[in-house]
């Protein structure tokens, strides 16, 4: 049976609360409607940037009524098809207008922050990649607020990046689950990027995998974040995507602020 909340989390957390818009196996628009009265916001996912992979007009129009009638905010994981950051000049202006045609059909949602993944793969020079991911940044800047988009922790060190983040004019997503994930430098990153977070990724780690639920988690590892999570005042997405664990882990981490 579909787990469904029972209370409200609206308000609950010094933080604005979000869950990701796939938890059940239906779409945005029922996804939505259903966690819209208990949670301050919804985190939509669009990991395919092409336009027939795209929700039609109609469907905008209706996320942008149920932002109106609950009052809920919406930040947006941007499309990840395409690298923004690849060796291949191609695949970047790919992934470029991509990002950009749905920074546009977005807009009337209104969202508080745009995601985005600078995918490294293994091997990259680091030179090289943080030439191609300037590039594209720059560029992104050129058509986008910078302080509305977050670039995202992913399986490698941000930190440095981190200075070129900061003079562009960009935030961060920091997501904690993939930080200990991936046994990257928690303490050091929270504390470098921790001014330019406006958006948080929350899930546990266990078993060898992530976005599980929170009480799943070696405590100790949990109680590494706690200290950040208690001051933190901006965004956070419960980043779990299943009904049930998500809901559960919300409740966990409202035993332990």
């Amino acid at each position: 049976m579909e787990s469904i909340p029972t209370t409200s989390y609206k308000n609950r957390f010094p933080f604005s609360l979000t869950v990701p818009s796939w938890l059940y196996p239906a779409g945005y628009e029922e996804n939505v409607a259903r966690v819209a009265p208990f949670v301050d916001g919804v985190e939509l996912l669009f990991f395919e940037g092409r336009p027939e992979s795209l929700p039609v007009p109609e469907t905008f129009r209706a996320l942008a009524e149920l932002r109106e009638r609950h009052g809920l905010s919406y930040n947006i994981h941007m499309p990840i098809d395409e690298n923004l950051a690849s060796a291949d000049g191609g695949e970047r202006a790919r992934s470029l207008d991509a990002h950009k045609r749905l920074f546009e059909l977005v807009a009337p949602l209104e969202p508080v922050t745009h995601t985005i993944h600078l995918e490294q793969p293994k091997g990259t020079d680091p030179a090289a990649w943080t030439l191609w991911a300037c590039q594209s940044l720059e560029a992104l800047a050129g058509g986008m607020d910078p302080s509305r988009v977050t670039v995202e922790t992913l399986d490698y060190d941000l930190l440095p990046l981190a200075d070129t983040l900061e003079s562009l004019g960009y935030r961060v997503c920091l997501d904690l689950g993939h930080l200990i994930h991936f046994g990257l430098p928690v303490e050091e990153t929270i504390r470098r990027l921790g001014p330019l977070c406006r958006m948080v990724h929350l899930h546990g780690v266990a078993g060898g995998k992530d976005h599980r639920a929170l009480s799943l988690m070696d405590p100790a590892l949990f109680q590494r974040l706690l200290p950040f999570l208690s001051t933190y005042t901006h965004t956070l997405s419960m980043e779990i995507f299943k009904a049930a664990p998500c809901f559960d882990s919300i409740d966990f981490l409202a035993e332990h602020l």
